[in-house]
Order: C-alpha cells, then sequence, then structure tokens
C-alpha cells in the first residue's frame, strides 16, 4: 500500500483569505451588534495562538448576525470604538478601562488560569468564560458574576478530512496510507517538555516536527525538523498523518486547559497523542492516548492502523457534534445577552483609577517591548562581535602558523646555503656553466 508522505511545502486552505479579512475588520458590522476581542495581534502572519481562537470564534458569530473585530494590543492604550457592544479579553494582561461602561466586557481564560484569578481587575468583567471545570472552580471565588466553561474549538470548515471547506469533496486521505507521525509544536525560547521526550524516542520513521524557530532546536534521530507552517497550511499536514503529537504548557496542565490542535488533528482525521490527560475525560476525549515519555510515546504511534482509524472515527464524532466554533456560538449566546443586559444597565462613565491604570499598564507594556528590542539589539551586537572576534583569532591564528612556516623555511635556506654541501655542489654547478659555454 503506497504511504501518504507528509507534505514539504503544504498548501494553504481556500479560507485564509477569508480570515483575514475578519483580521482587518472588513466585517465588523453586524445586525446583532460587534464583539470586538482584544488578541495580541492582528496579523496572523505572527502565528500567535489567541489570535487564531478569536477569529475561530469571530467567523461563528458573523455567522450568526454579529459584527467582528480584533482590537490589537497595539491599540490598548485607545479607547475602546462607541459602537462595540462586547469586548471580549483573550489576554491576561488586558485591563478594561477604556472600555465604554456600556460596552459588556468578557474575559475568555484559555490558559494562564492563576494568573486571571490573581488579576486585580479580573472583577471588572462582566462575564468570565473558562476553558475547563477546574479553572471555573479557581476562577469562580475572585469575581461575582457568572463563571462559565467555554473550551476553545475548531473551525470544521478550514480543518476537514478532505480539503474542502464544507466537508463535501472525496479527496481524503484513506487511513492505510497514513503512517507517519508528525507534530507542530512551536519553540519560542523555552524548552518545551516534549523536547526531552522526542530526544529519546526512536520510531520506526523520524517524527516530522514542524517547529517555529526551528534552527534553534536540537536535532535528534527520531525526528526529522522542519520549519513550522503557517496555520492556514495545518490542516493539509494533519490530514497526511496518523498521529499528531501535542505537548500542554504546564500552566494549562494545571487546569486541564488543553490545546486547539486536539480538535484540529482529529477534524482533520489524525489522531492526537498528548502529554496532559486532566482536562479530556469533561471534553469527551478520554481515549485520546497520553504519553509520559519515550517508550509510552513509542507504544502509543504503534498502535495498527485499524485501531487507530476506529479511534479516530470514534473522537472525531465526539468533536463535530460538541467541539465545533459554531457549536460554542451557539452555547455563548446566552452569556452574550447576559452580559450586554448587564452593561446596558450601566450608568457613568470607568472608573477613573481603572482608566489610569490602564494607560499605566500600557506604558509599561511599551517601556517592556522598548527594553526588550534593545535588548535584543545588544545581543545582536555582542553576537556579531563575538562572531568578529572568533573569525580574527582563526585569522590571526592562520597568520602565526604561516610566518612560523615562514621562518622555518628561511632558516631552512640559511642553513642550506651555508652548508659544505651546498658550496661544493654549487662549484660543481658554476664549472658545469662554463664547460657547456665552451
Amino acid at each position: 500500500m503506497p504511504k501518504s508522505p507528509i507534505p514539504m511545502f503544504p498548501a494553504s486552505s481556500p479560507l485564509a483569505e477569508e480570515y483575514r479579512a475578519i483580521a482587518r475588520g472588513d466585517h465588523a458590522t453586524g445586525t446583532a451588534g460587534t464583539i470586538r476581542f482584544a488578541v495580541s495581534t492582528d496579523d496572523p502572519a505572527e502565528g500567535k495562538g489567541d489570535l487564531f481562537v478569536a477569529l475561530g470564534l469571530a467567523r461563528a458569530l458573523r455567522a450568526a448576525g454579529w459584527g467582528v473585530a480584533m482590537w490589537p494590543t497595539s491599540h490598548w492604550a485607545e479607547d475602546v470604538p462607541a459602537d462595540t457592544t462586547v469586548l471580549v479579553s483573550m489576554i491576561e494582561s488586558f485591563v478594561p478601562g477604556l472600555v465604554p461602561a456600556r460596552t459588556a466586557t468578557i474575559a475568555w481564560v484559555r490558559n494562564w488560569t492563576a494568573q486571571w484569578a490573581a488579576s486585580p481587575y479580573l472583577a471588572e468583567f462582566d462575564a468570565v468564560w473558562a476553558s475547563s471545570s477546574i479553572a471555573r472552580d479557581a476562577l469562580a471565588p475572585a469575581v461575582d458574576v457568572p463563571v462559565e466553561v467555554v473550551p476553545i474549538g475548531v473551525d470544521l470548515d478550514l480543518f476537514t478530512t478532505d480539503g474542502s471547506t464544507d466537508g463535501t469533496s472525496d479527496r481524503a486521505v484513506p487511513d492505510a496510507e497514513r503512517t507517519r507521525t508528525v507534530t507542530t509544536v512551536n519553540f519560542w525560547g523555552a524548552r518545551r517538555r516534549v523536547q526531552d521526550v522526542l530526544q529519546d524516542v526512536t520510531p520506526p520513521e523520524p517524527i516530522v516536527w514542524f517547529a517555529a524557530n526551528v534552527e534553534h532546536v536540537e536535532p535528534a534521530p527520531g525526528v526529522e525538523l522542519r520549519p513550522a507552517v503557517p496555520y492556514f497550511a495545518l490542516p493539509e499536514v494533519y490530514r497526511a498523518a496518523a498521529f499528531v503529537v501535542d505537548d500542554v504548557i504546564a500552566p494549562a496542565a494545571e487546569y486541564g486547559t488543553l490545546n486547539s490542535r486536539l480538535y484540529e488533528s482529529l477534524a482533520c482525521g489524525a489522531l492526537p497523542v498528548t502529554d496532559c490527560a486532566l482536562g479530556l475525560d469533561e471534553l469527551g476525549l478520554a481515549d485520546v492516548p497520553v504519553f509520559t515519555d519515550a517508550a509510552s510515546l513509542e507504544q502509543a504511534i504503534a498502535m495498527p492502523a485499524e485501531e487507530r482509524a476506529a479511534l479516530v472515527a470514534r473522537l472525531r464524532a465526539v468533536v463535530v457534534d460538541r467541539h465545533s466554533y459554531t457549536t460554542r456560538a451557539a452555547a455563548v449566546g446566552p452569556s452574550l445577552d447576559a452580559a450586554v443586559a448587564r452593561a446596558t444597565a450601566r450608568t457613568g462613565t470607568r472608573e477613573p483609577l481603572l482608566r489610569w491604570t490602564t494607560l499605566l499598564r500600557e506604558e509599561l507594556r511599551t517601556t517592556a517591548q522598548e527594553r526588550d528590542v534593545h535588548r535584543s539589539g545588544v545581543e545582536e551586537i555582542n553576537r556579531r562581535l563575538i562572531v568578529s572576534e572568533e573569525a580574527v583569532a582563526v585569522i590571526d591564528e592562520a597568520r602565526k602558523r604561516a610566518e612560523a612556516e615562514r621562518d622555518a623555511i628561511a632558516e631552512r635556506y640559511e642553513v642550506l646555503t651555508h652548508s659544505a654541501e651546498f658550496r661544493t655542489l654549487e662549484r660543481f654547478g658554476g664549472m658545469a656553466r662554463v664547460l657547456r659555454r665552451r
């Protein structure tokens, strides 16, 4: 049976432009009002997870009649537009002091639950969405507003088994042709737990690792390193894979707030293998294989093809039924309505202290960014200086070796030209030249 290779340059989804249009703000107006998402960036090319989660739910809410737009950190020191019906914060550092008083605010706690719970301004939000019941229980004591479980999800038009945008194509990769294991865990400088596992794993075929900053990831015999692929090319990668290795960061694993990779791989017909069991049961995905070390990962990806296909079919049905963004949009409808009702009942403006705190927070953010840029520049200069010094040292060492060799040759020449043998040969040579002239 021929194998389906993992594409070196996977194609982007036809939906990429629609997502980019939402990110640009082309669909900010809707009959139900406007929802803005406070995100790290509005540029999909930056590959930030919070943006893609926001865009996924935004696309589903747009279909439900909402206008949707992003509110990136570059605008957080500005007043949120007055036409904003709801502001959904995706990041724990967003302070809602510049949000109009009659705009509803919702904190969507996807991870970093402990930081959210300790935030002094969490109580300023009209509703809180947690990604697991464990996270909900940790957040509830910090606020007096509803805390609901709203996990992240998957766009079933983007992540499909067949490459179409509506799931109707017959171009799905047959299960028997899926043999390779991939991972799309990115490397942002901090070592991931999965790295230690992948250093020791010895699968029948190397695990294909698409990683951001791949040039800084140490190679391993059981891994085939490749550069990260854009988000909208991930579906084609997952459609060609048998297994997808997942790695959950420690702050998320503590609360069972799991990655979208879990849903996205299953939606494409690949079986995820994760290092975090906490939270799977609540999602109806308790049968997802879990690894703790290289041996258990090898055992998981050695699952026979027929067994894997049956498990994927069962788990994928759960994802399709319970975890699409269309389902999430319908589920959060009452929460949105309640938050809007609470906001519209308010009078006056935001507290001056909260507004001052927001501006100060953004000033600190800008200062920190400038510091990091400066530090990065200094580090780059130091790196280049070290490289130059090393190059000079190499040249200097070569120069010293050449000079030593020159001096040795000169000394040998001096010895030879003053030797008795040389003088005798020189006399005979002179006599031979005289005889030839005669």
